[in-house]
């Protein structure tokens, strides 16, 4: 059972509760209710469900390291909402470059956590059945009935309230201050052997 708020579940964390409940009417009331508020929840749902929207990157997943370095937790998907209208077909996107749109859209996903990552190239392509059957379209219109559109601004993300942003930038500074005390004590460490290496020489020498 999670213990940390709606807002910060990862969107496949999501997926995977919504899984669990085997009553439709009970998923959709999870979501509804639980996640009204995730915006990531409704970009990664616009995306997947969305005529309207259309990716502009080749299908399938990009080659991306996947692997999770030591020290600060993988960034959220709330920090990358506005990288969403820069992968689509938008004004936005429009002018940029192919090799810069692919380059931003692998940037975010080495910053997020892998799991979610995998979730976003799927939702690029309409595919998050494919691993979470029931997320369908149906769901998605009981749970959030105005969400799914023909007339969708995708160019322009929902706001972020200021509570959420000072929220994130308290995570992001938590995480920057707990890296740069695990580089201190690496400094630390590397200084010692240092000093012991060149101790030992002197002795050497003297010899």
């Amino acid at each position: 059972m999670k213990n940390y708020k709606p807002r910060d579940y990862q969107v496949n964390e999501i997926f995977d509760e919504i899984e669990q409940i085997k009553d439709f009417n009970n998923k959709a009331e999870q979501l509804a209710t639980k996640f009204a508020d995730h915006i990531p929840l409704q970009r990664i749902l616009k995306m997947n469900f969305c005529d309207t929207i259309i990716s502009i990157l080749p299908e399938g997943t990009p080659p991306f390291n996947r692997e999770q370095a030591d020290g600060p937790q993988p960034a959220s998907l709330w920090s990358y909402l506005q990288v969403f209208p820069s992968i689509v077909r938008s004004g936005q996107s429009a002018r940029l470059k192919p090799i810069q749109v692919e380059r931003i859209f692998i940037e975010m996903l080495e910053a997020i956590d892998v799991a979610e990552a995998d979730l976003v190239c799927l939702a690029k392509d309409k595919q998050v059945q494919t691993k979470w059957p029931s997320i369908t379209v149906e769901l998605v219109n009981k749970a959030f009935p105005s969400l799914i559109s023909s007339t969708l601004n995708y160019a322009t993300p929902a706001p972020v309230t200021a509570e959420e942003t000072a929220e994130q930038m308290l995570d992001e500074a938590k995480a920057i201050k707990e890296k740069v005390k695990e580089l201190n004590a690496k400094a630390k460490e590397l200084t010692a052997e240092a000093k012991k290496l060149m101790a030992e020489s002197k002795e050497e020498a003297s010899v």
